[in-house]
């Protein structure tokens, strides 16, 4: 049985029910064409992105290979430009209209007038348009560079990454210590991806365009290592330890490790030595 004191709560709170749905009738009139207008937008929002979500799908489906297509070629043209820049400056006759034209091209004037205007000594020489250009491993291994004595300080889509502040935050905060993400993309910018671009550019080069004995000797060390892990792009401890010129201390093995935590590296050991892949995409 129910006391008299819970019988009395339950009839306050239904009258208390009665006197709101009263007071909601009252105001009805009042919010009814703000109810219906906030409906109608609702509708709208709701086939806006129903219509965003459309327009994402193809373009990950169709719009965004071609365009990565369209983006390759576009680069490849470049290089080919820049191989066309280099003969031209090697030539002592007649070359100086041809480096007006295709300077012009590579800067986007195409008006006759801008050719005649433009001087020879504005014209940037090849090798620093070069640097100024990113390319994938693919379009290096296609492009003439691979056959240039001259060294060239190059850079690859392929190892293109950042590390987001949210990201460095996923890192548990034993492995992070005292480090800041400012320091790892530090690291990881000037140390492990300048190892990857370095030893790329002198494993794709052509032997005989290797002049340097040291480089010809590690030219010939990478491609036994890739002949080990053929589908995988790697450098290794020792490669790591020659790039800072001194040996893999704890703080630098535990910058590698937050690295390896982002899915950025994979750690692997053969025959002794330790490899580090590459496995971000």
């Amino acid at each position: 049985m129910e006391s008299i004191e819970t019988l009395l709560a339950k009839q306050a709170d239904v009258i208390n029910r009665i006197e709101t749905f009263f007071d909601l009738q009252a105001s009805r009139s009042q919010v009814v064409g703000q109810l219906n207008s906030l409906q109608h937008n609702a509708r709208e929002c709701s086939g806006a992105v129903q219509q965003a979500k459309n327009c994402l799908r193809r373009f990950r489906t169709d719009l965004g290979p071609r365009y990565a297509e369209v983006i390759r070629k576009m680069r490849l043209n470049e290089l080919l430009i820049l191989h066309l820049l280099e003969q031209l400056d090697r030539t002592d006759g007649g070359g100086g209209d041809g480096r007006k034209v295709l300077q012009a091209v590579q800067n986007g004037n195409v008006g006759e007038q801008a050719v005649e205007q433009e001087p020879v000594s504005s014209l940037k020489p090849a090798a620093s348009l070069a640097t100024d250009r990113k390319m994938t491993l693919l379009d290096y291994q296609n492009s003439p560079f691979v056959s240039k004595m001259k060294p060239r300080c190059l850079s690859f889509l392929d190892f293109n990454v950042v590390i987001s502040q949210e990201d460095f935050e996923q890192i548990p905060k034993y492995m992070r210590g005292r480090e800041s993400v400012d320091e790892l993309v530090t690291f990881l910018q000037t140390v492990v991806v300048a190892c990857f671009e370095e030893k790329y550019t002198l494993l794709y080069k052509n032997k005989k365009a290797i002049t340097n004995q040291q480089d010809l000797a590690l030219w010939k060390a990478f491609n036994l290592q890739q002949a080990a892990f053929p589908n995988h792009k790697f450098v290794t401890q020792g490669d790591i330890a020659r790039k800072m010129g001194r040996l893999i201390d704890k703080k630098v093995n535990g910058k590698i490790q937050m690295l390896r935590h982002l899915h950025i590296m994979q750690e692997t050991r053969h025959e002794g030595t330790v490899y580090y892949f590459w496995i971000r995409e």
